[in-house]
């Protein structure tokens, strides 16, 4: 059964800078759980850091996470332990191929509260940019 809920997202992405930069974003979603147990969520439309207006939805099983962000930056990243993701990155300026490599995968919760933390390292066009720990907790 799809109901509201909220979602708080942290993430941590350390880009070889002196200070990791931290993005925080809080927002309701729709969440429904399949008959197979997959948690679907999502996102409200909402402006982004940059003031563009986005979705973000999610496919959360207690193994994969995917996520689709719809925008003028518009991506969708899939989170396995163990297993490479490769798929595009859309900017208004072009195209950039994106690999996602999980070290940590962890879900957690029951059908009124999900909890999902990810450490992953993105590349972008063969390229390291990124490590990045993020935080997903979404309550009903």
């Amino acid at each position: 059964m799809e109901r509201k809920a909220n979602i708080s997202v942290i993430g941590i992405h350390d880009r070889g800078e002196k200070t990791p930069e931290k993005i925080e974003s809080n927002s309701t979603c729709t969440w429904d759980i399949t008959d197979d147990g997959i948690n679907v969520i999502k996102g409200d439309e909402s402006r982004d850091e940059s003031g563009e207006m986005v979705t973000t939805s999610f496919r959360i099983s207690s193994s994969k996470i995917k996520m689709v962000r719809k925008g003028s930056f518009a991506s969708v990243m899939v989170f396995e332990k163990g297993v490479d993701h490769v798929s595009t990155y859309n900017t208004p300026y072009g195209a950039m191929d994106m690999k996602v490599k999980t070290d940590i995968l962890e879900v957690d919760g029951d059908e009124n509260h999900l909890y999902a933390h990810v450490k992953y390292m993105l590349e972008m066009d063969g390229q390291v940019t990124s490590n990045s720990d993020i935080k997903i907790d979404i309550r009903a």
